[in-house]
């Protein structure tokens, strides 16, 4: 059985990613608008997810919190859509 993780654990490293989490699903129209002008909006979206998701795995491997690997149907987490 895993430990219950501590939702009061504190390190630098946990609040940048948490930082750079809320970063990314916030939306940045001039980012958003360059990608659309460039024809790359896929392209942005795709990489965002997969900053999210890499980071939630970092997160999660800092809280000791183990999950089951989602696909990328169950999860959304792009600011544009």
């Amino acid at each position: 059985m895993d430990p219950v993780p501590n939702p009061r654990i504190h390190s630098p490293r946990l609040d940048a990613i948490n930082l750079m989490l809320r970063d990314l699903h916030t939306r940045h129209d001039e980012i958003r608008h360059r990608a659309a002008f460039r024809g790359c909006t896929s392209e942005l979206l795709t990489l965002q997810q997969e900053l999210v998701d890499y980071l939630l795995t970092k997160k999660h491997d800092l809280l000791g919190v183990h999950t089951p690997v989602e696909t990328d149907a169950n999860r959304n987490y792009n600011s544009f859509t």
